[in-house]
């Protein structure tokens, strides 16, 4: 039995710290030569080692292999050298019983034959050769000049680091470029490995790393161990390490099988959104064996994970050299690390997949402040307000309002937001133009002058302050939206067509484009369009009129267009009594679809008042693309 509470790994490297990266063949006279350590720590077992130091270090040195090396599939699995390093002849090995503890050093050949008995497990399932040479009086982990002696050696001294057991691995590259391996020594503490029970509870793990396997991402499996899974107790090969070793090695001698070697040794799909879906993730499924392999199910051994789609069918035949494939998509829950298992049965075995993800919190909702404002709390300034276009990361403002002579004013803003808050800064400007009774329009008349600066911010969807300093006046509203019906949802870079949108909402313009300079908003609730027209009076000033319109049995909006004068921008507070609304004519807004409309208007205007009638086209005015839909 296995009695050594745990497996641990070596940071420290003792030939100091060497680089992992394997230099081309073209370089590898620069190469320096490398020990890669394999260890077994007396320590307490824990349940996961992510934290836990790696056992194994990867190097190479100069000579060139004068054997070619037989022809291999690409490996999954995990090995010392990231790409696999191998022995082409076999690991011939020699054991030196200097400083064999208590019965060990008593009955050598006892020894022996528990040490071949364990590399038997390996030789038995895959093509390695593990021969043994007899004994040797070579120590362990000699170094000649720099490079390993070639004696690969089982034996007894301290190991160092409080370790029960190291494996010393040696490569080096071949003619062919192949990493192969020259050098395994395993060494035993004899202060520690005092029975034959704790022999083999170790020596088969060691011989796993002496023949080119590293620890396995897959859990509960003689090789696993550090950095994706804990160490475990195990003495006899599970299919996971059988698999890691066909793919080294291929089959042993005589053996007609399938096998894969295409699939990852582990798949993380890095930090996903909780509540989204990944990116799939294919996978390939080749027969790299010598006969047909079946496939069987698909399994999913946890949750967060799922397969989205599979070409593997159950009962599918895979001859040599064929594949399938299917993907994986990530879903995460929770805002945690997740982790499953992708088992893919077939009928030469399981064949395990372990998955992970980073659960990540969804972004709060990105808030959109379309829509017309007013005094808050609720009517308590009836009389003037705000339209807001919010797109993206910009708020066009409208405010209407009243100058010193108690007449209509309009004043707009470009609010661009202030970092990620949720407050928007601009200047404003008031323009003059031509009268809407000019026709056409032209927009080279339009003059815009700064007057001012404003800051619009809000606590949440529905309520915010608007603070401006116009003509040096600086004063601070508390806003909430206007509501006369059912509010819509209004959303930047909405999924839906504009042309197929039921709910008008929004900033409108002429649509040729041509009239720049004047506009209309839509307050859209329901069946009721609030219409706020900003444009130019008589002499030029801005003058902005609204009008409620109703939805009509033929679906065109009806309303009359009313003027309104009040007190000047400036009054705190403002007294909506002085408020006055005069009626001067009537709209009909048509629409042809979410983007299209007519606007036909009748208004008497000017001294003496003169009737003004007139048909405009309007589009939706979108100055951040795709622009805002309500709906």
């Amino acid at each position: 039995m296995f009695d050594v509470a745990s497996r641990s790994a070596i940071l420290t490297f003792p030939e100091g710290p060497w680089a992992t990266v394997q230099t081309p063949l073209a370089s590898r006279t620069k190469m320096r030569p490398v020990k890669l350590v394999a260890a077994l720590l007396l320590a307490l077992w824990v349940p996961l080692c992510a934290a836990a130091p790696t056992d194994y270090f990867a190097q190479r040195i100069p000579r060139p292999a004068t054997v070619a090396p037989p022809g291999r599939v690409l490996p999954q699995h995990s090995f010392f050298f990231g790409t696999p390093a191998y022995w082409p002849q076999g690991l011939h090995w020699r054991y030196n019983s200097a400083d064999a503890p208590g019965q060990l050093g008593g009955n050598e050949s006892a020894t022996v034959q528990l040490i071949a008995d364990a590399a038997a497990k390996w030789t038995a399932v895959c093509g390695v050769r593990i021969i043994y040479d007899g004994e040797t009086s070579t120590v362990p982990r000699t170094v000649v000049n720099g490079s390993p002696d070639g004696v690969s050696v089982v034996g007894w001294q301290d190991p160092g680091f409080g370790v029960q057991a190291a494996t010393n691995v040696w490569s080096d590259v071949a003619a062919n470029g192949d990493s192969v391996l020259i050098d395994s020594d395993v060494v035993l503490s004899p202060g520690t490995v005092t029975t034959p029970a704790l022999l083999a509870s170790v020596i088969t793990h060691e011989w796993g790393h002496a023949i080119g396997l590293g620890h396995s991402p897959v859990a509960n499996t003689l090789m696993s161990g550090p950095p994706d899974t804990a160490y475990s107790s195990l003495t006899d090969l599970t299919p996971d390490d059988v698999q890691g070793c066909r793919c080294l090695y291929g089959l042993p001698a005589a053996t007609q099988e399938g096998f894969i070697c295409s699939l990852p040794s582990k798949l993380d799909f890095g930090s996903v959104t909780v509540g989204t879906n990944s990116t799939p993730t294919q996978i390939i499924v080749t027969n790299d064996g010598t006969a047909s392999l079946t496939m069987g199910s698909l399994q999913m051994q946890g949750g967060d994970f799922s397969f989205s789609s599979s070409g593997c069918a159950f009962g599918m035949t895979l001859a040599p050299g064929a594949s399938c494939s299917f993907t994986i998509v990530a879903s995460p829950t929770v805002a945690e690390f997740r982790q499953a298992e992708a088992i893919i049965n077939t009928s030469g075995g399981p064949y395990r997949i372990p998955l992970s993800a980073q659960g990540i919190p969804a972004p709060p909702p990105t808030l959109n402040f379309e829509g017309a404002w007013w005094n808050a709390p609720a009517d308590s300034e009836s009389g003037w307000g705000l339209t807001l276009a919010h797109q993206d990361d910009v708020v066009f403002a409208t405010w209407f309002t009243y100058d010193a002579s108690h007449r209509a004013m309009w004043l707009s803003m470009t609010a661009f937001r202030n970092g990620t808050s949720n407050t928007f800064n601009g200047l404003l400007y008031r323009a003059t133009g031509p009268s809407l009774a000019t026709e056409p329009f032209d927009p080279t008349q339009v003059q815009r002058d700064q007057v001012g600066t404003g800051s619009l911010a809000f606590g949440n969807t529905d309520n915010g302050s608007f603070t401006y300093t116009v003509n040096g006046i600086a004063q601070s509203k508390s806003i909430t939206r206007l509501a006369f019906g059912p509010l819509p949802t209004c959303t930047f870079s909405s999924p839906t067509n504009p042309v197929l949108s039921t709910n008008y909402q929004g900033n409108w313009w002429e649509a040729s484009g041509t009239e720049s300079g004047w506009g209309i908003y839509f307050t859209h609730q329901g069946d009721t369009i609030f219409v706020s027209w900003f444009t130019y009076d008589v002499d030029g000033s801005p003058m902005w009129l609204s009008a409620t319109a109703a939805r009509t049995a033929n679906g065109d909006y009806h309303g009359d267009i009313v003027r309104t004068t009040g007190p000047p921008f400036s009054a705190m507070p403002f007294p909506s009594q002085d408020v006055t609304r005069t009626t001067i004519g009537a709209l009909t807004l048509t629409f042809a679809n979410g983007n299209n409309a007519s606007f036909a208007y009748s208004v008497m205007i000017g001294t003496p008042p003169s009737s003004i009638s007139r048909t405009k086209t309007l589009t939706r005015l979108v100055f951040r693309p795709p622009g805002t839909l309500c709906e």
